[in-house]
Order: C-alpha cells, then structure tokens, then sequence
C-alpha cells in the first residue's frame, strides 16, 4: 500500500515538472521521411518514445513470459510422464518378483522410453521374456538395453551369460565370460559364473586355475569355495595318471578332508598298492573319525589281515555304537577267518543300524554255516530296494525243456 502510494505522489510530482515544462517551453520536433513531415512538440516526442518503448518492452515480456508457460508445460507434463514411469516400473519388478511374468515384461518394456535408467527396464524385461521361453522377445529386449545406454555392453554380455548358463548353453557362456574378464578381472559375478561353467564343462584344470581369484576376490561363500575345492581335486585326483604325484602337489588342508581321504584310498586300492591303502586309511582314521572310511578299511585286504583287525578292535572300544566299524570288524574276521566273531559283529552293526549290506553279508555267513534258513531270511531281507511285485505261494521247480 505504501509502494502504491509512493508511486502516485512521483507521478503527480512528475506530472507537474512536466506540465510546467510545457507551459513555458513545449519545444519543436520535425520528422520527415520522403513527402511524409511529422510535426509535434519536444514533450509530446518524448511520450511518443516511452510509450514506444513501453510498448516494445511489453511485447518482447509477454512473448518471454509465454515461451516460459509453455516450457513450464512442457516440463510438466515431461514429469508426469516420467513419474508414471517410474511409478509403472516399480510395479512392474514388484509382479516379477511375484513371477507374474507376462505382466512384468509388458509394464516393464512400455515405461522403458520415460524412464531416466531404460536399461533397468529392458534387461528385466529380457529376463521376464526368458522365464516366458521368449527367447526372440528376450533377444530383442537386450539388444534395445544395449542401445539405449552407453556403456551397456558390460551388464547386457553378462545377463546373456547368465541366459546362457540357465539353458545349460555353457559353451556360450564361456566365451561371453572370458572377454568380460578381460575387462573386469575382479568381478565377483564374473567369477562365479566361469566357475560354474568350469564345473559343468569339467574343465578342473581351468577351475583349479580360477579357484585363487575366486578366494582372492571372494567371489563365492566359504562354504562355496570349499565344495569347488573338493569337487576339483576329487576329479582331478580320479583321473591323474600319477595319483601319488597329485597328491603332494594337493593343498595340505585337502588332505584332511574326508571325502578326499576316502578318494585317496580308493585310488591306492584301485592301482593294486593294498598295503599304501590300508596305511593311509589307518592314519586317517587315527587323527579323524569318519565312518564311511571305516567302512572301506574292511575292505582292504593287506599283507597283515592279523594287524588290521587288532587296530580295528581297538577302534571298536572307543566306539561300541559305530553300525560301520560293526561291519568293519565283522568283514576283518572273515579275512582272519573269526567266523563266530564276524557273525557277532555283523548282528551287532544290524542291531545298531539295519541295512541291506549288512543283512547281506550276514545272510551268506548264515548259509556258509549252515544256518540256512535264517541265512536266505537276511538274504531276502538285504534284496529291500526291490519293488513290492508277487511271488509263487508255493515253490515249483521248472522243467528243462529238452529239444
């Protein structure tokens, strides 16, 4: 209000310094252009020029301030746009999740062009299409990641990759995985799919190589890279030609580990070295206890079947529940030819825990005793992965046809 008022005192004050100016002196201006003369008064030119200049001024303001609500328009309706983009891209990896697929791949690939990250958009839409078993559709989706962002090349290779190893297409993948490791060696995700492309093409060679940068760049879980470990040399170890020569190049901490052990033992059996085997399983059990070891050490048949059996009895005191020391020591006796003893120990590991291997040896150290009903009882009872099919009720013997 105070402004307001300001402003009407100045153009009174105003008014009048004019007006006494053109009382006392309204001055002379001619303008002439061609046969066109303009006469009129210094003051009145010099409204003319302000009212021209107003004027010129208020055009050029209007048209600024008219270009601005158009922008403003624009841009608002731009951000509608984009944030119904967005808003349909968040419900579209929410449905994903879900694995409603159709949907996600339509909501997905439609918000796509108003969306400011479109590679999200598609590479999801690739991977709804490949649930689907659209490989063309998913095809087509990554090519559109790869050209709507710079830099894409990395993150569409690798989704094709993973594409690849999901359709068991592991050569493919291989190949799109060794240049992305060029690029990134120390890519976690990378290493993980060589590894699992290593272990389906039964590369060891190759995932051994891996299994450095794997730990290095913790790739995989502890718990991970220990089964790679196992599953590597297990192979490894099955196929070398000079087992004994792998074995010291082995990692000291494999050594100890039980399914390993058991390898090493079966191999040393396998290659005729019955007395390597028998000590390498001895010291094996001796500093660990793994019963599935024991089991194979009954197995072996050394030069001194005397000593094998007093070293198992002496097992057998420090674990009377062992169902497979049982077997163990029960499978020693018949070698030393205890075959009272090994039929105790044979009930005894059926006592603990009932099996077909068990029922079975039993079962023929019955018959060879002559203990030949009970004998063929466990021997039916050790064919218990049989189906359930109908037998005879009566025994009948087959005739020999005579031609």
């Amino acid at each position: 209000m105070k402004i307001f008022a300001t402003a009407v005192l100045l153009a009174i004050l105003l008014g009048g310094v004019v007006g006494t100016l053109l009382v006392q002196d309204p001055g002379y201006v001619l303008i002439s252009y061609g046969d066109t003369v303009l006469e009129t008064s210094l003051w009145i030119a010099l409204l003319l020029l302000v009212a021209l200049y107003v004027l010129i001024w208020g055009f050029f303001f209007a048209t600024r301030k008219l270009g601005q609500g158009q922008l403003q328009l624009v841009r608002w309706r731009s951000g509608r746009k984009r944030r119904g983009a967005r808003n349909q891209t968040v419900r579209g990896l929410l449905v994903m999740a879900e694995g409603r697929w159709e949907e996600a791949k339509k909501l997905l690939a439609d918000a796509a062009d108003n969306v400011e990250t479109p590679l999200i958009n598609y590479l999801n839409a690739a991977r709804a299409s490949h649930e689907l078993g659209e490989r063309d559709a998913r095809d087509e989706y990554l090519k559109l990641a790869h050209e709507s962002t710079p830099g894409a090349k990395f993150a569409v290779t690798l989704t094709q990759a993973e594409f690849h190893i999901h359709e068991g297409q592991y050569e493919q993948a291989l190949a799109a995985l060794l240049v992305l490791r060029r690029r990134a060696p120390k890519h976690r995700a990378v290493l993980a799919m060589l590894a699992d492309c290593y272990e389906a093409l039964h590369d060891w060679e190759a995932l051994k190589e891996l299994l450095r940068d794997l730990k290095r760049h913790k790739a995989l879980s502890e718990v991970e890279i220990k089964r790679v470990e196992q599953v590597v040399w297990q192979a490894l170890l099955a196929g070398a030609e000079s087992p004994a020569t792998l074995w010291k190049k082995m990692p000291k901490h494999l050594k100890n580990e039980a399914g390993l052990l058991r390898d090493w033992v079966n191999v040393l059996r396998h290659a005729g070295r019955i007395d390597d085997a028998e000590h390498a399983a001895r010291l094996a059990l001796g500093q660990q206890w793994d019963s599935e070891l024991a089991s194979i050490y009954g197995e072996i048949h050394s030069s001194d079947p005397a000593r094998q059996l007093v070293v198992a009895q002496g097992w057998g005191k420090e674990r009377p529940n062992d169902a497979e020391l049982a077997l163990t020591l029960g499978r020693l006796c018949l070698i030393n030819e205890k075959f009272e003893q090994a039929r105790d120990y044979f009930e005894t590991s059926l006592r603990l825990a009932p099996g077909d291997v068990v029922y079975g040896e039993l079962g023929r150290l019955c018959v060879a005793l002559g203990d030949q009903q009970r004998g063929v009882e466990y021997l039916l009872r050790s064919l218990g992965s049989l189906s359930e099919l109908p037998q005879p009720q009566e025994p009948t013997i087959r005739k020999a046809s005579v031609t």
